[in-house]
């Protein structure tokens, strides 16, 4: 019997967590692209913060407008700063679950490959049985000649 028809189960069993365990890496791939974008656009803001933060020349007028502006943007860091900080959780999750997959997928491969290890020794020892068979049927003809030898050459 081939892997195919022994395992057909097992290897039904091995294709779809096989999908799972794609679908799994793909989603952490997005959650990893999400962290990147956050941390570009938390980057960008802090900047854009310390760049108006800088003290201009004014009236009081423009200093209030200034400040109101910055607090704004100080909002926007803050916000953006959540936004990451969920998108790395998303990311570890999702990294746990492609764990989790992966060793699921290792776990059927290793269950097929003693499947096929335990039949290949069983094939073998088999073939020692009927190899041993053999010989001893050609040992008993062989024996059985000589015996019947013996008799006629004592008659």
């Amino acid at each position: 019997m081939s892997r195919t028809t022994t395992d057909r189960g097992m290897n039904a069993v091995l294709r779809v967590r096989g999908v799972r365990e794609r679908d799994s890496r793909i989603t952490l791939v997005h959650a990893l692209d999400a962290v990147r974008h956050h941390e570009t656009e938390v980057a960008r803001l802090q900047h854009a913060l310390e760049e108006a933060a800088r003290p201009a020349d004014g009236t009081v007028a423009d200093f209030v407008v200034s400040r109101q502006l910055l607090a704004g943007m100080a909002a926007a860091v803050r916000a953006e700063e959540l936004l990451l900080a969920e998108a790395r959780t998303a990311a570890a999750e999702a990294h746990r679950h492609w764990q989790d997959d992966k060793a699921k997928v290792r776990a059927v491969e290793l269950l097929l490959e003693e499947r096929a290890a335990r039949r290949a020794e069983e094939r073998r020892r088999a073939e020692v049985r009927e190899v041993d068979d053999v010989v001893g049927a050609l040992h008993a003809h062989r024996s059985g000649q000589s015996h019947n030898k013996q008799e006629r050459s004592a008659s």
